[in-house]
């Protein structure tokens, strides 16, 4: 994949993108890219932004025209692409599909391993934007509608056997569409937990674009009902590499956060994480070691190209790494705690 394909996105993390990047031509690229990302096993940020561009909805018109479906991750990512863009680009044919290429359900992945959902999640999902975005029709493109598609999209990613999906919205503060997203009374559609017709609230955490001052109090309820939404300083994070140090405002670009929010990033960046387990170190020196070739591994990841050239320019400039430390629960358990009297 790395090597062969010159596709380093499957040794990434995180991403971000922003919808302020959606494009009136090609709109349905932004969320081709989401998807080809969250397939690569990428998670994605994501923000809101590009509903003050004012997409319309449209209704496709007469006649059809199908797109077969190559058994390929591009072909999935490109279908999705081509529907979108039937519903956000005037006078579009009707969009079908064709998905006898596509391996059935079991069949072995020789890329990523393990095997193949069939083409269920993916038909489920060509349905249920046409249901959700086409039941719209007329209307613009809000907060709910972008929220909506990309977690549709990663429940159909997510049931990909061996992938995983990880998505971040981050609205407007004072969007009331969107803190009630995950809000049973008011949208209970996406939040069911019906097994005949599943909701897609879940697919993503949502936090408010907060600014320091705010009143906070008008979430409050939200949160003492599921925990959501969070908040992210994005004033905060454009301006400040440490808090104990003066703002620099380096970070100007920053549009929004991966989906844990370790990483403050720019639309189309990713963030290369590495792990290292401090139970596995049997000296200081040894863990100083791993340390050091974690920041290694990290940093050569971010050379490596990738297949999308407005990530690669980004990448280049950036090259953000993270270490995370786990095993510190087994670790005091095999060797103790400093006792402090």
């Amino acid at each position: 994949m790395t090597m062969e394909r010159k596709n380093s996105a499957a040794l990434q993390n995180c991403a971000m993108v922003s919808t302020k990047d959606l494009d009136k031509n090609d709109p349905g690229a932004l969320f081709a890219w989401v998807m080809d990302a969250l397939m690569l096993g990428i998670g994605v940020g994501f923000d809101t932004v590009g509903q003050d561009k004012n997409f319309q909805i449209y209704a496709p018109t007469e006649p059809a025209v199908t797109y077969e479906i190559p058994d390929t991750r591009e072909g999935w990512v490109e279908s999705v692409r081509l529907l979108i863009n039937s519903f956000l680009r005037p006078n579009q044919n009707i969009q079908q599909f064709n998905y006898d290429l596509i391996r059935p359900l079991g069949a072995p992945i020789k890329g990523f391993g393990g095997v193949a959902s069939g083409p269920a999640p993916l038909i489920r999902l060509h349905d249920t934007i046409r249901t959700v975005v086409g039941s719209r029709t007329g209307e613009t493109l809000d907060s709910r509608a972008i929220v909506d598609i990309i977690n549709l999209i990663g429940t159909c990613v997510v049931a990909g056997n061996v992938r995983r999906s990880a998505t971040l919205a981050l609205g407007a503060a004072g969007d009331e569409d969107f803190i009630n997203l995950k809000n049973v009374d008011v949208f209970p559609e996406r939040n069911s937990f019906d097994s005949e017709k599943p909701g897609w609230a879940w697919m993503s955490n949502n936090s408010i674009s907060a600014t320091v001052g705010m009143d906070y109090e008008q979430y409050v309820d939200r949160i003492v009902d599921n925990g959501e939404p969070g908040f992210i300083w994005l004033d905060v994070a454009r301006n400040y590499g440490r808090l104990a140090d003066l703002p620099d405002g380096k970070d100007y670009r920053v549009m929004g956060f991966n989906p844990c929010a370790e990483q403050p990033l720019e639309s189309y960046e990713l963030c290369t994480l590495v792990e290292v387990h401090l139970n596995r170190h049997e000296s200081k020196e040894d863990f100083l070691k791993t340390l050091k070739f974690a920041y290694l591994y990290g940093k050569t990841v971010t050379l490596l190209p990738t297949h999308w050239q407005q990530t690669n320019g980004i990448m280049q400039r950036n090259r953000r790494i993270g270490t995370s430390l786990t095993g510190i629960a087994s670790f005091a358990d095999q060797k103790g705690l400093p006792h402090v009297s």
